[in-house]
C-alpha cells in the first residue's frame, strides 16, 4: 500500500501542477508553458476546463503526472497567503522529495532479506527525506536537493543490483570492435 502522504489528492490542491511546473510542446503537451504561469485550461476554481478531453487535446502528460502528494501538502501550508513564488518553489522541491520517498519506500519492499545493509541504507535515506518534507517550508525551498537525489538513486541502484538487475557499465566486459 502507498504511504498516504505520497498520494495525490487533486480535490485538496490548488492545481499547483498546472501553475508551478513548466512543459514544452511535444507529443505529451500540446503547448509550451513556463513555470509559474497558469495553464490556459485552468479555471479560476483551480479545475481543468478540458479534463475529460486531455488526451484528445494533446495533454497525455497531464494524465500521467503524479505530484506524489506534494500539491495538497503545499496548498495546506500556503492557505490564505499570496506568496505564489515561494509556494511554487516549495511545491517543486517537495514533489522531488516525495517522488524519492515513494521510490525508496517501494524499493524497501523489494530489497532482499539477505541484504540488511541495503535495507538500512534505504531506511536512513527515507528518514532524511522525511525530515526535509516535514521541516520548515523555508528550509525546503532553500535546500539543494542534489546530494539527496544522488544518495537515493545510489540506494535504488543497489536494490536493483541485489535483485539481479543490470550491473553498472564499469562492471560489464569490454567488447572488442573490429
Amino acid at each position: 500500500m502507498r504511504r498516504p502522504d505520497l498520494v495525490p489528492d487533486c480535490g485538496s490542491c490548488d492545481a499547483l501542477c498546472c501553475v508551478a511546473t513548466s512543459f514544452e510542446a511535444s507529443e505529451d503537451f500540446a503547448v509550451d508553458k513556463s513555470a509559474g504561469v497558469r495553464c490556459p485550461h485552468l479555471t479560476s476554481e483551480h479545475e481543468c476546463s478540458i479534463h475529460d478531453k486531455l488526451i484528445d487535446r494533446g495533454f497525455l502528460g497531464c494524465v500521467l503526472y503524479d505530484c506524489y502528494g506534494a500539491g495538497p501538502t503545499i496548498t495546506r501550508r500556503f492557505a490564505g497567503t499570496h506568496a505564489e513564488l515561494q509556494r511554487n518553489a516549495a511545491f517543486n522541491a517537495l514533489r522531488t522529495v516525495h517522488e524519492l520517498l515513494w521510490q525508496l519506500t517501494e524499493a524497501a519492499k523489494l530489497c532482499p532479506a539477505a541484504r540488511a545493509d541495503i535495507a538500512t541504507e534505504i531506511a536512513r535515506e527515507i528518514e532524511r527525506l522525511d525530515a526535509i518534507a516535514q521541516g520548515p517550508t523555508s528550509a525546503l525551498i532553500a535546500l539543494d536537493l542534489t546530494a539527496r537525489e544522488a544518495a537515493a538513486r545510489a540506494s535504488l541502484r543497489r536494490v536493483g543490483e541485489a535483485l539481479g538487475g543490470r550491473r553498472p557499465a564499469a562492471h560489464l566486459p569490454v567488447l572488442a570492435r573490429d
